[in-house]
């Protein structure tokens, strides 16, 4: 009976195993559509450490990113030569789409949080996009992002700092931290803290907690 019941302890304990390599081996792989219709073997993975530039705005294009598990910031010059953050990629998230069609690279990506990104070069995602059912969802991810581009202009150029901070709020821009929605909108740090407060006091958004705003239910 004891020697049964060790048996049975082995097996369990090797599908446990099995089961977990099957789960790493999933999550290192697992790739978001429509990537995952252009070929394996082509895709440059990497270990992105923090602080590390994936590419400098100007630089010459070499292809497209997927992040598997960093997190990187999109910044790129404003009016005046100030960093402004565009967007911040996270986990299972696709970014420089759009350097496909271009020459160069229209923004900095800078890793916040170290992990592990994919390279995906240019000529295989021109190769792809002869795939109907590839470019369909390829230029859905475009649309996206322009209008995503096209919102945040569109806040900046509010210039009142109060009702652009409020602006930026409704759009939902205020996902990750106060520091990265002064960044995204070009105001300082300060300003932000300063218009948020305001924005409080009139009622038009609620501080339920420290760092969160909210708009009134």
């Amino acid at each position: 009976m004891a020697r049964a019941n060790l048996n049975i302890w082995f097996s369990m304990y090797h599908l446990l195993l099995q089961t977990l390599g099957k789960l790493r081996y999933d999550q290192d792989h697992m790739i978001q559509s429509p990537f995952d219709m252009l070929p394996s073997d082509r895709l440059k993975k990497f270990t992105a450490p923090k602080g590390s530039v994936l590419f400098r705005e100007g630089d010459p294009t070499e292809g497209l990113f997927l992040s598997l598990s960093a997190t990187i910031k999109m910044a790129r010059s404003g009016p005046d030569g100030e960093p402004v953050t565009i967007h911040t990629v996270q986990a299972r998230q696709s970014f420089a789409e759009a350097s496909v069609f271009a020459d160069k690279y229209h923004c900095d990506a800078v890793v916040l949080f170290e992990g592990e990104v994919i390279r995906i070069p240019k000529p295989i995602v021109l190769a792809g996009l002869a795939d109907p059912e590839f470019s369909t969802a390829y230029n859905r991810i475009m649309s996206r992002q322009v209008q995503a581009y096209r919102q945040i202009v569109e806040i900046m150029s509010i210039r009142s700092a109060v009702e652009r901070v409020y602006a930026a709020v409704v759009a939902g821009l205020l996902d990750t931290s106060v520091m990265t929605l002064s960044q995204r909108i070009a105001l300082t740090h300060e300003a932000t803290y300063r218009a948020l407060r305001i924005l409080v006091r009139q009622g038009r958004l609620e501080n339920p907690s420290r760092g969160q705003y909210n708009l009134p239910k």
